[in-house]
């Protein structure tokens, strides 16, 4: 089993299987640790509304999916927006944009209701509010900056609307793990000193909802920003952290979530997905013919024996 002195195995972990849907939403975070489990053959959901960074518009989204929504739209130029939504989820005429929120709403219930965790990646607490309305957008669309009024929320404003987000979930899906974790993406467009204060509010939000409500915590933003600790696992921006550290926060995940037999047939599935991208040199020579009839037999060998293996 794999371990990481650092961060010690919990004592009573949740285990993640391949039987299990799993949904993950949040910041682009998710993005990428939803792209190594789909790899690993989980069968995962990602951000169905859009990228979204602030807790209380991702709040906002899995409430008004739970219950009726009155959706909050605008037309830029000719393009129908939400503004509960990333610039992912666009439709060309208003009625085409109300269809395709309420079928993700829809498909994301249906999700939630299949699931057995929910992961829940949290990037900032600052946050963009409508001047007109005086409400939290999820995306500004960039529209004039004179729209909004930017603000660095309060944790108790935070921790009211995730208590009642929270609340709902355990009554109607009592069975659902929630984690949460905070990105360990810097905002340095906000300022240095202003990000640490918008994280500091995240890590104290987290901590007074596992409190309440028993959710689990993944340290990703700790082991990037506080281990790994070094500008080779960043984008040339040093902000965003680059393929070498998504290995290593999938490393501690794997040790922290799988047990032995997930951790074998994720091992066997990385073995199959490394030979479906080899390069062949010479596509048409007998050699590369045997290799690819050598992974077929193989690929279809381990699905039947596991069907419940996302391919």
């Amino acid at each position: 089993m794999e371990t990481n002195p650092h961060f010690p195995r919990p004592i009573d972990p949740f285990a993640i299987n391949h039987k299990q849907e799993l949904i993950l939403l949040g910041s682009c975070f998710s993005t990428n640790l939803n792209q190594r489990l789909r790899r690993a053959g989980f069968t995962s959901v990602s951000n169905p509304f859009g990228v979204v960074f602030h807790p209380i518009a991702l709040a906002q989204f899995i409430n008004e999916s739970l219950n009726s929504a009155q959706e909050r739209i605008l037309c830029s130029e000719d393009v129908w927006l939400s503004w509960d939504a990333g610039s992912e989820v666009y439709a060309m005429s208003e009625g085409e944009l109300h269809n395709r929120l309420s079928i993700i709403r829809s498909e994301f219930k249906q999700a939630i209701e299949r699931s057995g965790c929910l992961l829940i990646t949290l990037g900032s607490a600052h946050g963009y509010r409508l001047k007109a309305t005086y409400e939290l957008v999820a995306n500004c669309h960039k529209q004039p900056g004179a729209m909004f009024e930017k603000e660095l929320t309060e944790t108790a404003e935070m921790l009211a609307v995730w208590r009642n987000t929270l609340t709902q979930l355990k009554q109607f899906y009592p069975k659902l793990k929630i984690i949460f974790t905070v990105s360990p993406v810097r905002y340095s467009r906000d300022g240095w000193v202003e990000n640490n204060r918008s994280k500091a509010r995240l890590f104290e939000l987290v901590q007074q909802l596992q409190d309440e409500f028993n959710l689990g915590y993944f340290p990703s933003y700790e082991l990037i920003n506080d281990v790994l600790r070094d500008y080779r696992y960043f984008e040339p921006d040093g902000v965003h952290p680059n393929q070498l550290a998504v290995d290593e926060v999938w490393k501690l995940f794997r040790s922290w979530y799988f047990n032995v037999e997930t951790m074998a047939l994720t091992d066997e599935m990385e073995a199959l997905r490394k030979m479906e991208e080899h390069r062949l040199l010479f596509p048409e020579s007998e050699n590369a013919r045997k290799f690819q009839l050598s992974f077929k037999e193989k690929r279809e060998s381990f699905l039947s024996l596991h069907p419940f293996i996302s391919w």
